[in-house]
């Protein structure tokens, strides 16, 4: 029998350091021991600035601060997270601008935004397609995408850039420069085999198909690092042709299921 552990995902004294990737698009990002990965967070600039993803709990008050060094937080118009999860918006209680409104997928509204206690019912909620303007370079498509993570999972394309938002897909361990120089999908691959993050290879791969008919200039991972336009074939080839589903492990550990 497994030996019960006490559990504390703290994050504070995490570093958390800000790049601008290209042209007011910047990465906000702090490593984790625990996990091996780095938890980061996407400062868009234009008329009404747009945060995505605010980070777990522990890490959002240096976030904020790294907000702050580009722009004053009540500029801060809109805040994106792109599914459910504390990673993706366990910052928001610490949210201290009013004027900021969030966003999410249809999905992630009618499951997980409503009946909670203290979670903001006056929200935005999206669908696939769906154009959101902040201004006059920065036009985001949303894009629907269920079960590659999560069920209520999207991605975000900024079509002037073309600049793409990713989320848990092409995520990579370690802590490396803000945009990889260097091929590392085969650690992206086994990162997914031993956390377990997708249940299956389908609904990932017909996305990924989809994704690279956009061509991106630059796509943002939530975890790891900026991946440009001259390795992102590298990234798309290693998941339409290595087995990356569950298969019985778990964040590292073996869970005795059936797996047929």
């Amino acid at each position: 029998m497994r030996e019960v552990k006490k559990t504390d995902f703290n994050l504070r004294d995490t570093n958390v350091d800000i790049s601008e990737i290209t042209d007011g698009i910047y990465r906000i990002s702090g490593f984790s021991n625990e996990f091996g990965i780095t938890f980061n967070q996407f400062l868009i600039i234009d008329e009404k600035p747009m945060l995505i993803h605010t980070g777990p709990i522990g890490m959002y008050k240096k976030i904020e601060e790294k907000i702050k060094e580009v722009i004053p937080l009540h500029k801060l118009v809109y805040v994106s997270f792109l599914h459910f999860e504390s990673d993706e918006w366990g910052g928001m209680e610490f949210l201290e601008s009013s004027d900021a409104k969030l966003v999410c997928s249809d999905l992630s509204s009618k499951l997980n935004m409503m009946g909670w206690y203290n979670v903001p019912v006056d929200h935005i909620s999206v669908w696939d397609n769906d154009i959101l303007k902040i201004g006059k370079k920065r036009h985001f498509k949303f894009i629907m995408t269920p079960h590659v993570h999560h069920w209520d999972s999207m991605m975000i394309f900024e079509e002037n850039t073309k600049s793409l938002f990713t989320s848990d897909l092409f995520i990579q361990p370690g802590n490396n420069k803000p945009i990889i120089s260097e091929d590392i999908s085969e650690s992206m691959i086994n990162l997914y085999r031993g956390a377990g993050i997708f249940a299956s290879e389908k609904p990932v791969r017909n996305t990924t198909r989809r994704l690279a008919d956009l061509l991106p200039n630059m796509v943002y991972p939530m975890h790891g690092s900026c991946i440009d336009k001259s390795l992102f074939s590298k990234y798309t080839e290693a998941i339409m042709k290595n087995d990356f589903g569950y298969s019985g492990i778990l964040l590292g550990q073996r869970l005795e299921t059936i797996i047929s």
